[in-house]
């Protein structure tokens, strides 16, 4: 409301540059204001943010000077934009944040052994959802126009296709998953990837998936249903710390700051400090070491998160890598788009230049 508006703007100011008031006397005014001209409700609003305002000066009194346009405009916090712009250039830097302020696009995983993706297509068609093929990842489409959201579908419901992004895919592909085969996934929750994995591997294969949250847990079990499948097996179990059986290929798609989804989470921006990205490079990497001694002398190990920070990414490989003689980097096949690649190897993909979420990966083979 443009009323509640101006009277906030009227009480921050005069709680951060009139000294000749005091800052009961203007939160106290701003509330009684708010009452006699909107209502009590809108009152207790006010009185909540000026207050909160107001902590924030006395911890910080410096807080406001930290805020210039560019990070007002962007709406990102200045610490994750100026870690951009040393990383990125200023530029591509802007670029990113503006990028991830725009709607992100739908994709949808076909399972084409359960219908082929002409008829998919035609069905979604008919429920008014246009779709295109999405050609990096040709089992993907895009969605261009619904009336009917995508839930809402029998091929949805029936578990024919699934709402996934391409580069989540890709770190799949990289793994390479084949039929009959045993799969190993930690921290797997919801398990997104898991279903793909069960798919690939057929009735004869087997997803160990698990993840140390019970809830999260539960939401894989779920979706097991919908999928109609009966080859995924979820644990409630902790990779810093237990048992897991021994496996010739694993994933590890670690916990992470989420800075590459943040156009899909936006709280995320705000969530996140600036020593979170070190804490989760230390706990990543704890992660990485324990789930190593699990993998069978010949195996592949794919290690991935969906965070855009080297910390978290390049970093924590490369220090795996250097205290574990006995594993090594594998570089990325063809079945990989090619501009997904970096030069290290490693998969990495960017919603500025590919479209598609912020992922990273890295495929270990035990020597």
């Amino acid at each position: 409301q443009p009323d509640l508006r101006s009277i906030l703007r009227i009480g921050c100011y005069e709680l951060l540059f009139d000294d000749h008031i005091p800052d009961y006397a203007a939160i106290h005014s701003s509330v009684d204001l708010t009452k006699e001209s909107i209502n009590k409700k809108a009152a207790g609003l006010i009185n909540a943010v000026l207050r909160k305002i107001l902590r924030q000066h006395e911890n910080d009194p410096n807080w406001l000077n930290k805020l210039s346009k560019q990070h007002q405009w962007l709406s990102f916090p200045a610490w994750l934009i100026k870690k951009w712009e040393k990383r990125y250039g200023k530029a591509d830097a802007i670029k990113l944040c503006n990028t991830f302020n725009h709607p992100v696009p739908m994709f949808l995983r076909v399972n084409q052994t359960r219908m082929s993706m002409d008829n998919v297509v035609k069905s979604l068609a008919e429920d008014s959802i246009i779709v295109e093929q999405f050609k990096p990842i040709p089992s993907f489409l895009r969605v261009l126009k619904w009336k009917k959201h995508v839930l809402m579908t029998p091929l949805f419901t029936s578990g024919v296709i699934s709402i996934q992004d391409p580069a989540s895919a890709a770190i799949i592909y990289l793994l390479e998953p084949k039929i009959g085969e045993t799969v190993l996934d930690v921290c797997a929750a919801p398990g997104t990837k898991s279903l793909m994995i069960a798919e690939m591997i057929g009735s004869d294969g087997t997803v160990l998936s698990s993840d140390k949250d019970y809830r999260r847990v539960e939401m894989g079990k779920l979706d097991i249903k919908r999928h109609k499948l009966k080859n995924i097996h979820w644990s409630v179990l902790d990779a810093m710390e237990d048992h897991f059986p021994i496996s010739r290929k694993i994933l590890i798609d670690a916990p992470c700051t989420g800075t590459g989804v943040i156009g899909r989470r936006p709280d995320i921006r705000w969530r996140r400090r600036p020593g979170d990205v070190v804490a989760m490079a230390g706990l990543q990497f704890s992660i990485l070491n324990h789930i190593s001694r699990y993998l069978l002398s010949g195996g592949t190990m794919v290690y991935s998160t969906c965070s855009l920070e080297p910390e978290e990414n390049c970093e924590v490989v490369e220090r795996f890598l250097n205290s574990n003689r006995g594993f090594k980097l594998v570089p990325p096949y063809s079945n990989i788009p090619k501009k997904w690649v970096s030069e290290n190897g490693f998969l990495m993909t960017s919603p500025v230049h590919h479209g598609t979420d912020g992922m990273f990966a890295a495929k270990l083979l035990k020597i």
